[in-house]
């Protein structure tokens, strides 16, 4: 059995944080049509007025998503029109990866 200080658990904390940042980052780039003129994205950062995504294209990053945290989000029953900021997609992320840890 692994005993873990209260430091080191933050440190994996952040860790998978920064890892589920950066994959939904790297995701939210590859769709953009708008550049995006900071980096790190800023979670406030629009996902239509800001980066100029799409609805097909946000349809097809939640699929991704879906994909990368082998969870069938089509049967999930999301609601995309809530998905209107990087925020509401890092949450989302959240909720996808804790659905699985489950």
């Amino acid at each position: 059995m692994f005993c873990y200080d209260a430091t080191h658990y933050l440190l994996l904390l952040w860790s998978a944080c920064v890892q589920l940042e950066s994959l939904i980052s790297n995701i939210l780039l590859e769709y953009a049509q708008a550049a995006p003129t900071t980096f790190p994205l800023s979670p406030s950062l629009s996902l239509r007025d800001d980066l100029a995504i799409e609805s097909l294209s946000l349809v097809s990053i939640v699929l991704r998503l879906g994909e990368e945290f082998g969870v069938d989000v089509v049967d999930s029953a999301l609601e995309l029109g809530s998905l209107r900021s990087v925020s509401d997609l890092l949450a989302l992320g959240r909720n996808l990866k804790a659905s699985v840890q489950l």
